[in-house]
């Protein structure tokens, strides 16, 4: 389950003064492996966000939980320790990747990141906290015992991961496997996973680049991996209310990232326009990382009795973006609002720090969004939607007669 942001609202007073800088070079043993800033000069608030390539897959066997536990400890920690009301802090930790993030004012930012990096990898963590944190996990865990969204959420990693993937395995783990977690545990992970020289950092927002501007060429994609090459159906017959759907689509390695999101873009507004549907409850497209490379995720949640219709209709609406290229003029107003709804959304610098954090890890680089849209043609958005691979479908509901 998604954990809602902690995050002030933020709005930047102009995209137009947005400049960027770029310093991929190696830092050393105490310095972040890759570093970017996208400088707002108009902007209200500072943005600073950590990627570690670290996630609920890296848990130790027998101590799931792990990750999710110390992503708690350390966020209520450093909240502990900034100045009340001048910034926030926040992780999210997903299941190969974990993401710290700062919002703070322009002129407090450097000293509360100053604190949020020293208690991330050097204050030891705090017991008290630990011990509350393990508490209210174990009493999520138990009010979620046997819940069908739990058990969807659990079958659409295992069809995501290889058989056996620790990718698979609870993102915050069981009761027995948290009740065993204690301090020396969350310890030895932070040791071994919580490292400088193996971070992405990114800092959005009204301040001054240290350094002249360097990037990286362009990552050599010669060579081209996908997720997985064969397609698969798993259809789990529950007595539930509703039918959850989930359709995967492998991306490769290859394929540049921005032709892809305008494809789930256009995904989801085919599936999921205004008015909605009347027999769903909700969907969701988007692109999701795995450990075996990034998917084009969609899930929907409907009534019963419409599910095979809805898996037909999910299924016709990328075929249709892969055979037919959109007409020239029609595609020019679609792109626009791709861009517009991009960029109103990476007004929150910290939503625009974590989509540099992410291309800095991908691809060695960050990308200009809004050239890289502005740049897009109906041909390269057919081309992406028809190179993307065989899909893997998910079904979870009841058994309905004629079915």
């Amino acid at each position: 389950m998604r954990r809602a942001s902690r995050l002030l609202p933020v709005v930047l007073a102009s995209f137009a003064t947005a400049t960027t800088f770029v310093d991929a070079r190696a830092q050393g043993p105490d310095g972040y492996a890759l570093r970017a800033v996208s400088v707002h000069r108009h902007g209200t608030a500072v943005a600073v966000a950590l990627r570690l390539d670290v996630g609920s897959q890296d848990d130790p066997e027998g101590l799931e939980g792990t990750a999710w536990l110390l992503g708690r400890v350390l966020e209520a920690q450093v909240d502990a320790a900034l100045e009340p009301g001048r910034a926030v802090f926040e992780v999210s930790v997903g299941r190969i990747t974990t993401v710290c993030t700062l919002l703070a004012e322009p002129s407090a930012w450097e000293r509360a990141w100053a604190t949020a990096d020293s208690v991330l990898f050097r204050r030891p963590l705090d017991a008290a906290l630990l011990a509350r944190h393990r508490a209210d996990m174990l009493d999520d865990l138990a009010f979620e015992a046997g819940s069908p969204f739990a058990e969807f959420e659990a079958a659409v990693a295992a069809l995501l991961g290889e058989e056996g993937s620790p990718f698979a395995r609870p993102a915050r783990g069981t009761r027995p496997s948290v009740e065993r977690l204690g301090s020396t545990a969350l310890e030895q992970f932070r040791g071994a996973t919580f490292r400088r020289g193996a971070a992405a950092l990114a800092v959005v927002g009204p301040v001054s680049p240290d350094s002249s501007a360097w990037a990286p060429p362009p990552a050599d994609t010669a060579d081209s991996e996908v997720p997985w090459t064969t397609g698969d159906r798993v259809p789990l017959v529950r007595d539930v209310t509703n039918t959850w759907i989930a359709i995967a689509w492998p991306i490769p390695s290859a394929l540049p990232r921005t032709p892809v999101e305008l494809v789930a873009h256009l995904l989801e507004e085919e599936l999921d326009p205004v008015p909605p549907a009347p027999d769903r409850y909700a969907v969701d497209v988007r692109i999701e990382d795995t450990p075996r490379g990034a998917v084009l995720m969609v899930e929907a949640s409907v009534f019963p009795e419409a599910s095979d219709r809805w898996e037909a209709r999910i299924l016709g609406a990328m075929e249709e973006l892969a055979t037919r290229a959109t007409p020239d003029d029609f595609f020019s107003w679609r792109r626009r609002r791709f861009r517009a709804a991009r960029l109103v959304e990476e007004a929150a610098p910290e939503v625009e720090a974590h989509r540099i954090t992410a291309d800095l890890l991908r691809d060695g680089r960050m990308r200009d969004l809004g050239v890289d849209i502005w740049g897009l043609r109906p041909a390269a958005v057919q081309a992406a939607a028809r190179a993307l691979g065989s899909p893997r479908i998910l079904l979870l509901g009841p058994e309905l007669a004629g079915r």
